[in-house]
C-alpha cells in the first residue's frame, strides 16, 4: 500500500511532502478564479438534487445532462460512467488527438437549494478534483476502468460506456504506452452561480487551479449556473 500511494505529510501552514518527495506549499498570494472562467451551461430540465444518472441514464440528473454536452462536444474514443465508490471521476473520457491522450475527468455534484454563492458546494467538488492527479498516469486508470467495468457488469449487470466499449478500451490501454497523456479536470455544479459568485468561491477554485497545474500540469473546468 505504502509502495502504490506513499506518505503525504501536513505541516500548520498547509505545506505538504508529497509521496515522491514533493514540497507543496500554497501561495498566499493566490489571485482568485477568474469568473469569466467560469462556463455557464444551461440546466434547463434538469433536477439541480439529481446528481446521478444510475442505472436507468435519469435525464433530468445533472450527469446525464454533462454527458451530453461532453457528446457534443468533440469525438471521444471513450466516455465511461465511473460513478459508484472507488471512482476516478464520475464521468471518464478519452480521445487520441495529434498532442497524445486527452483524459478529461468530470465530477458532478448536486445542489439542494438554488444557485448562489455557498462555499460548502464547492468543497467536496475541489477535494475530488485534487485527488483526480493521480490518473495522469494513462494506464494505470485505464486498468482501472477495465476492472471497475467487468465487476460492474457482473454484480450489477450494468453497462458503463456511453461511448466505446471494452476492445477498444483494451486497444487504447496498449496504445497509451506510447502516448503522451493529457489531463483535464471538470468539476460541475449547478449549484454555484457566475452572477452571485463569493470572492470565498473563487479563492478556493483557484488554489484547486493551482494545485493541479503544478502537480499533473492539468487544465481544470468549472461549469456552473447564470
Amino acid at each position: 500500500m505504502f509502495s502504490d500511494l506513499g506518505l503525504k505529510f501536513f505541516f500548520d501552514d498547509d505545506t505538504t511532502i508529497e509521496h515522491g518527495g514533493f514540497l507543496l506549499r500554497p501561495p498566499r498570494n493566490t489571485p482568485p478564479f477568474r469568473k469569466d472562467k467560469l462556463t455557464v451551461l444551461d440546466w434547463k430540465g434538469v433536477d439541480l438534487a439529481k446528481e446521478s444518472q444510475r442505472a436507468e441514464r435519469r435525464q433530468d440528473s445533472i450527469q446525464y445532462h454533462v454527458i451530453q454536452r461532453l457528446r457534443a462536444e468533440r469525438q471521444w474514443d471513450i466516455i465511461i460512467d465511473d460513478d459508484d465508490p472507488g471512482e476516478a471521476a464520475d464521468i471518464v473520457a478519452l480521445a487520441v488527438d495529434e498532442d497524445g491522450l486527452l483524459i478529461r475527468l468530470t465530477h458532478c455534484k448536486y445542489s439542494l437549494e438554488a444557485p448562489g454563492s455557498r462555499v460548502a458546494d464547492l468543497y467536496e467538488l475541489c477535494g475530488q478534483a485534487q485527488k483526480s492527479v493521480r490518473w495522469k498516469r494513462a494506464q494505470e486508470l485505464i486498468d482501472h476502468l477495465i476492472r471497475r467495468e467487468r465487476h460492474r457488469q457482473s454484480a450489477r449487470g450494468r453497462i458503463g460506456f456511453e461511448v466505446g466499449d471494452e476492445s477498444l478500451l483494451r486497444s487504447l490501454q496498449h496504445r497509451a504506452r506510447s502516448l503522451k497523456p493529457h489531463l483535464e479536470i471538470t468539476i460541475a455544479q449547478p449549484g454555484l452561480s457566475l452572477a452571485k459568485v463569493s470572492d470565498a468561491q473563487l479563492q478556493l477554485l483557484a488554489c484547486t487551479e493551482v494545485y493541479l497545474h503544478e502537480t499533473a500540469l492539468a487544465r481544470m473546468e468549472v461549469l456552473c449556473s447564470r
